[in-house]
């Protein structure tokens, strides 16, 4: 069963606020929350918003995770 656009948005924003709140990237984050919860992490992943997207991936590429992709200097 796929997360409706609530849930979705619930569950980002949830990990988006504890990540500013307690300055650290939101990848450590969200693991944190699914291991306290026992929610795979598989499970987080169709939890994620477009926004949580874009943060996980600036924060692997900052770890160098995935190799960094190019970006206009706007």
């Amino acid at each position: 069963m796929m997360a409706t656009r609530e849930e979705r948005n619930n569950f980002s924003n949830m990990i988006l606020q504890r990540a500013e709140n307690l300055n650290t990237d939101h990848l450590d984050v969200m693991v944190t929350y699914c291991d306290e919860m026992n929610i795979e992490v598989e499970i987080a992943a169709g939890l994620i918003n477009d926004v949580l997207r874009t943060r996980l991936e600036e924060d692997a590429q900052e770890l160098r995770y995935i190799p960094r992709s190019s970006r206009l200097p706007i």
